[in-house]
């Protein structure tokens, strides 16, 4: 009988702790949804505001705090502009607006893709970086990039780390508009003992 007890006590111990968890993920994933709703409707407003006709508009939740907003549109040329310059602009601004509007959004990271410019910009960017590494490989000098932005310089960063070559690695160096990345070839340390028995 005191096994019966002991089963079911602990049985209902697993019971309440499962229904404890259950509620924890059940309010994660409400304010997860009520996360995305709201940039989502703030950044309706935002392109009806800019007279910006859309397909659609849709919010993806990429990591913990980062979301990326994209939107198909037949008006990207006048969101992305030469170069993606209007791009960064417009992408500050939605931002501003998202984090003024959004409770406890401080560490929130929102990225916008329009007609998938970014992903197209990235391959090229991922190419030109290989090849930059291939060269810092082959001639074993050392690269000082071009100015990228900050989202650039992240992507630059993956991309050399995940390349596959422990001896290349990249830094930052400067501050604002002067800061700069550079491809470099770790120099190899030799791991010999040598001590005066061997001189």
């Amino acid at each position: 009988m005191q096994n019966v007890k002991k089963i079911s006590i602990i049985w209902s111990k697993k019971f309440a702790l499962n229904k404890f968890f259950v509620k924890i993920q059940e309010k994660y994933f409400i304010n997860f949804v009520k996360m995305e709703n709201k940039i989502n409707n703030l950044a309706k407003d935002f392109f009806e505001n800019l007279g910006i006709k859309h397909d659609f508009i849709e919010v993806i939740k990429k990591e913990e705090n980062i979301y990326l907003i994209k939107i198909q549109t037949e008006d990207s040329g006048k969101l992305i502009g030469p170069h993606g310059k209007n791009l960064d602009a417009v992408s500050s601004i939605l931002k501003l607006i998202i984090l003024k509007n959004i409770e406890n959004s401080d560490n929130l990271r929102i990225y916008l893709e329009v007609n998938d410019y970014l992903k197209s910009k990235d391959d090229r960017l991922k190419d030109f970086i290989i090849s930059k590494v291939k060269f810092v490989e082959k001639t074993g000098k050392d690269l000082k990039m071009p100015f990228f932005s900050a989202y650039d310089r992240k992507k630059i960063h993956d991309i050399v780390a995940n390349y596959g070559n422990e001896s290349i690695f990249t830094q930052s160096i400067g501050e604002g508009k002067e800061r700069r990345i550079h491809i470099c070839k770790a120099e190899k340390k030799l791991s010999i003992d040598i001590d005066s028995l061997d001189i």
